[in-house]
């Protein structure tokens, strides 16, 4: 029961305990050595996330083949020539509902530039967008349509009312062909259709709504209420194409779609997570600092060794006393 033995036991007694992880020493010392790796794994994730597994783009709608080589047949060779059939019947609706009329419209042919023979519907059809104006083809009920039905179906849709949505890269005013019909002038834009193809579509205006950028290089969403007129060959950079024509009083504005700069639904779980992720940092540093300053109750172990050395010295001058 030495000072010595005492000090040994009382070691091998204190290294045997169980170790007290509920003490606050221990907890902030658990606490910082599981976060900072947790926070890294996070972090790594994140960023295997955005560059592995990225949020799937938008399907991109087949291209069309609209060059005019694929859609009239190769240029007569030689001292050939072509002769054009004469116009069918035209598949439409009743005449009153036609932006021309029947004999005027079954002249025009697809798959070519403009022609003398076109001018006749095409002013009869700037008269008809005169005399309604906007608001009645709205109230009207235009027939919604994508770029394939005007493209591999220009005979049904001669003359009719249709409604397109897109995206205008392009918008000039061009001057008329001489006439008698007060047409001087006409906006003339190239329409990227919704949901594609990358094939434009030629949009002809008589005015433009009040605000609308003009020029070579826009970016302006529009929908265009108004008459379909013929597929129109034109010099493209690369060859000759065609691109359908709708006829309209003028486009109307639509407001710019807001699209998540990020991945979208992965990228808000991963900010989320990250955004709570720190907050836990900062709470638990805040908690660890209090729990430093909050004074501990004392926990020492009692030494056994001491207190019965005392216990018999005291009994030992008891006797002495006594005797």
């Amino acid at each position: 029961m030495s000072g010595g033995g005492g000090s040994v036991d009382r070691d091998s007694s204190a290294a045997a305990r169980p170790r007290n992880f509920l003490a606050p020493p221990d907890r902030r010392r658990l606490f910082w050595s599981v976060m900072p790796a947790a926070a890294a794994i996070v972090l790594g994730l994140g960023w295997i996330e955005r560059t592995w597994f990225a949020a799937p783009q938008r399907p991109i709608a087949d291209e069309v083949d609209t060059r005019l080589d694929a859609v009239a047949g190769p240029p007569p060779a030689g001292d050939e020539i072509v002769i054009e059939p004469e116009g069918l019947p035209l598949d439409a609706p009743p005449a009153a509902a036609l932006s021309a009329s029947r004999e005027a419209l079954a002249r025009v042919r697809d798959a070519t530039f403009f022609r003398a023979a076109d001018e006749e519907a095409w002013f009869q059809t700037w008269n008809t967008l005169r005399a309604a104006g906007l608001a009645a083809f709205r109230r009207a009920g235009p027939q919604p349509v994508a770029f394939r039905e005007l493209f591999g179906q220009p005979r049904s849709f001669r003359g009719r009312l249709v409604a397109m949505r897109g995206t205008l890269h392009r918008l000039e005013e061009l001057p008329a062909p001489a006439n008698d019909h007060g047409v001087e002038r006409y906006w003339q834009g190239w329409l990227e259709p919704e949901g594609g193809p990358s094939s434009p579509v030629v949009v002809q205006a008589l005015r433009l709504p009040a605000g609308m950028p003009t020029g070579l290089s826009i970016d302006e969403p529009v929908e265009v209420i108004g008459y379909f007129f013929k597929n129109y060959a034109y010099n493209a950079a690369d060859t000759i194409r065609v691109a359908p024509v709708i006829m309209a009083v003028e486009p109307i504005r639509r407001p710019r779609p807001v699209a998540p700069a990020g991945g979208g639904t992965g990228s808000t779980v991963l900010t989320t997570l990250l955004a709570a992720t720190l907050v836990s940092l900062i709470g638990a540093a805040w908690v660890g600092s209090r729990a430093t300053r909050r004074p501990v109750p004392s926990s020492a172990m009692v030494d056994l060794d001491a207190v019965l050395s005392v216990g018999a010295a005291a009994g030992e001058a008891t006797k002495t006393t006594e005797a």
